[in-house]
């Protein structure tokens, strides 16, 4: 007899170890839902309890002491018709050992664990640094429902470690901590869909949310059942909870299950996970305040655009920082958009340290001619005053570069690369044009000169993009082929490039490596971000 049973599934926002505050919010879900009569199961992501990853806070005994206290206290509110599903660190006796694993609680005691088996060792992921390999499935029988726990990789590997136990299962609940890339969302649903039908089974997804560092957590959980229809999909980068009603062993049409579809379309989940990736890390951090370096040109438009759809506008601060090579234009368009966004701004020129650092330099100086040295003391200006400005107010600076230039080096260490954060990291300069078009759609919150201008620097006379970079439609062509398509000279010249600007291209990402490991954490939109899943070599002789 497969009796009733309620899943509350809650799509959650830990915060990396705050193990007391994600406790007492996972207290709080389970309060609220309680119930006298119906059997409740209660799922949180993997890893909620300290939030995913806590990387090297995993190896110290006072962590481990603290996941073990927070896991006693929960286990003394939890009653007898009701369970847990708790993504959470296991450690041995003398903590020499750490397992990614989900805690099975029932009537004030953990009655069952089940310790992930495969541990992912590739992009953002270094699990097999942390954790011990776990090699059991694991089944609950809860009220005669045959319930199956993966979690994350273990779900994508499911061929490869289904047994007989898994067998005939009624529902399989996998619990994740599964980044935002553009397009998973619709490769996770079209994997389980098929996944589901296949094995025949009722499948939760339950996947984390909220940005992490540089990681962004979308959410996007769904239920499908075992005919591998979606049933319910959970809204993109949001914290919400979901009760899910069963009866004999489906999911019942009790839970109001609507066809709305919560995934976004990509450039909406775009914008989203900068959003969430930006709110997260200044909320997270305990920071106050915004502050960027307002140009005029698209890049800080959009940063600033982002900002205001997140931030109180009083919270946000705009500096303006002409010098002599800034047209009216720029200033004008830059006053425009914080009075379209209603956003306090100051102006300060530069000229007045811009002069006096040359007037020092000038007998060091003497003889030679102006070059980028004099550009680069502009833009070391301006990050001079920004973060004073940032120091004295306690405000954030946000970075306001992109991907492209990033890549290539154009930018200047010391100047335009200082931060805290940089919203606009991993994307493209190609995609930062389309991002503000797709943002102005909804509402105008860049002016339409600012995207239509072409891209400058002004540090110099007359001065454009273009006249030291290709057009950025096909930099970024080639740039994704050889960093996120790992192509080589031969194969991007093969698709219609010329081979000098190519290896002029591949020369400028080469050399630039030791830039890119000081540049601020941004949010990852990629396969291949400027972050932890990609690790050249600063110094290298290798001819690509």
């Amino acid at each position: 007899m497969k009796e009733k049973i309620e899943f509350i599934v809650t799509q959650f926002n830990a915060v990396v170890g705050d193990i007391e505050g994600n406790s007492d919010r996972i207290i709080d879900v389970i309060l609220s839902n309680r119930s006298l009569t119906t059997t409740k199961v209660f799922i949180f992501p993997e890893l909620a309890l300290c939030g995913y990853s806590p990387e090297d806070l995993l190896f110290r005994k006072d962590f481990a002491h603290k996941i073990n206290n927070a896991i006693n206290e929960i286990e003394n509110i939890i009653e007898n018709n009701e369970y847990l599903i708790l993504g959470a660190p296991k450690y041995s006796e003398d903590y020499s050992k750490v397992w990614n694993s989900s805690f099975i609680i029932n009537n004030k005691k953990t009655i069952s664990i089940y310790d992930k088996q495969i541990l992912p060792n590739y992009g953002v992921f270094d699990e097999k640094r942390y954790f011990e390999k776990g090699s059991k499935n694991k089944v609950l029988n809860i009220k005669g429902n045959k319930i199956g726990i993966l979690i994350c990789e273990d779900s994508w590997n499911f061929n490869n470690i289904y047994n007989e136990k898994l067998k005939n299962i009624d529902f399989l609940i996998s619990i994740n901590a599964s980044p935002y890339e553009k397009g998973k969302e619709k490769v996770r649903i079209n994997f389980f869909k098929k996944l589901s039908k296949k094995f025949a089974f009722n499948l939760i997804y339950l996947n984390t949310v909220g940005g992490q560092d540089e990681i962004v957590f979308d959410g996007s959980s769904f239920i499908v059942d075992r005919k591998g229809n979606i049933k319910k999909t959970c809204k993109s980068f949001s914290e919400e909870s979901h009760n899910i009603l069963t009866i004999n062993g489906e999911f019942s049409d009790e839970s109001n299950f609507t066809t709305e579809n919560n995934i976004y379309d990509e450039e909406e989940a775009l914008y989203e996970a900068i959003k969430i990736g930006t709110y997260d890390y200044i909320k997270k951090s305990n920071l106050k305040g915004i502050l960027l370096g307002l140009s005029g040109g698209i890049d800080s438009a959009l940063t600033l655009a982002i900002a205001s759809d997140i931030f109180n506008r009083e919270d946000i601060e705009a500096i303006l920082l002409p010098s002599i090579y800034t047209s009216e234009l720029s200033i004008q368009l830059a006053k425009e958009q914080c009075e379209i966004l209603d956003i306090n701004y100051s102006i300060i020129s530069i000229e007045d340290i811009n002069l006096t650092i040359n007037k020092t330099l000038e007998n060091r100086f003497s003889g030679l001619p102006n070059d980028v040295t004099e550009e680069n003391i502009q833009a070391r200006a301006r990050g001079l005053l920004l973060m004073s400005i940032s120091n004295k107010s306690g405000k954030v600076l946000l970075t306001t570069g992109n991907k492209s230039e990033l890549a290539v080096g154009y930018s200047t260490l010391y100047g335009d690369m200082c931060g805290s954060f940089a919203p606009l990291k991993d994307l493209y300069k190609s995609e930062v044009y389309s991002l503000s078009k797709w943002r102005n759609k909804k509402t105008i919150v860049i002016p339409e000169a600012v995207i239509d201008r072409m891209p400058t620097a002004e540090l110099s006379q007359d001065q454009y993009d273009i006249d030291t970079l290709p057009q950025y439609e096909i930099l970024d062509s080639i740039l994704k082929s050889f960093i996120e398509e790992k192509k080589s000279l031969y194969e991007i010249c093969k698709m219609g490039f010329e081979k000098n600007l190519v290896a002029n291209i591949i020369n400028m990402v080469i050399k630039n490596e030791y830039k890119r490991r000081q540049y601020p954490p941004g949010v990852k939109v990629t396969p291949e971000s400027f972050g932890r899943e990609r690790r050249f070599p600063i110094v290298s002789r290798f001819k690509y």
